[in-house]
């Protein structure tokens, strides 16, 4: 399979309250690690059909990668910042 997209892959890190106890809240800011990875990334569903001559609006993608993906991390491409949207599934070579 090739991987032809170039992606950057964000962590969050925690917060913390103002007694240094971890709180639900994520940071994806600058400060927050960031990785690049190799993906293929496909349009699966779109908002609206697209008359001709206009662009459909992607509603949800699908991503392939080598390297694992986790639930709380958001992708980064294109311009655009994508959340994983559930559990990524994972698959072994045959």
């Amino acid at each position: 399979m090739q991987l032809p997209h170039r992606l950057i892959l964000v962590t969050p890190t925690e917060l913390v309250d103002e007694y240094d106890n971890p709180t639900p809240a994520l940071d994806y800011g600058p400060a927050a690690p960031r990785r690049t990875v190799w993906g293929l990334l496909q349009p699966t569903a779109s908002a609206e059909t697209a008359e001709p001559g206009r662009v459909p609006v992607t509603k949800s993608w699908r991503l392939f990668t080598v390297q694992p993906i986790a639930t709380r991390e958001r992708v980064e491409w294109n311009g655009r910042v994508l959340e994983i949207d559930g559990e990524p599934a994972r698959t072994k070579p045959h």
